[in-house]
């Protein structure tokens, strides 16, 4: 089981016991001595019980860290990627510029010396671009990208949201967990946190 897979299973989890919990919350509320059966079908055909301060900044610490790593991703790949690129352009255009120019610093005039530094240049611009191939960098940079750009949105639907409720807070971790892995298969939380 990969890294993403297994936080991603972790925030699901997570929040099973966070929608157990506001669901027996819910049952305690509806079985108080006094409350009427009509009182029972408003509350559950209603929007659903809001969520507690503590969950929802759980959530937006949780948001705001991936968020972070994201961008932190982004940014590093992007480095490496640009710098493999123009780091191998750039050599191999000094390669090709020191085989065809005479020039007598570093000893350059000697052509054997020359040719040793030509093939040292085209050699490093080739394993530049062997490296960023075979390491994916401009996937990468572009995959932590688009899931920052997801996250932030997610950010920011939660940012406006009004009184959110538990229901709403657990189809933020659910997106956010597709958003982590897309190839995460969404349990129901009813079937793995028992009602007690």
């Amino acid at each position: 089981m990969n890294r993403a897979n297994l936080v991603a299973l972790c925030i699901t989890l997570l929040l099973c016991c966070i929608a157990g919990v506001a669901q027996s919350e819910t049952s305690v509320t509806n079985t108080q001595p006094g409350s009427t059966s009509a009182g029972n079908s408003a509350s559950s055909s209603g929007a659903g019980t809001a969520a507690s301060p503590e969950q929802i900044n759980k959530l937006e610490a949780r948001l705001d860290r991936y968020f972070t790593d994201y961008r932190n991703a982004q940014w590093r790949f992007s480095w490496a990627y640009h710098i493999c690129i123009y780091g191998a352009a750039i050599l191999s255009a000094l390669a090709a510029l020191l085989s065809k120019a005479h020039l007598k610093v570093f000893g350059l005039e000697d052509p054997a010396r020359r040719d040793n530094w030509t093939a040292s240049l085209a050699a490093i611009a080739a394993l530049l671009i062997a490296i960023s191939s075979a390491g994916k960098l401009q996937e990468s940079w572009q995959e932590n990208m688009s899931k920052r750009y997801d996250v932030e949105g997610l950010v920011n639907q939660l940012a406006a949201e009004q009184n959110p409720t538990s229901e709403e807070l657990e189809a933020y971790g659910k997106s956010l967990a597709l958003i982590i892995d897309p190839h995460t298969v969404l349990v129901d939380p009813r079937n793995i946190c028992p009602k007690k």
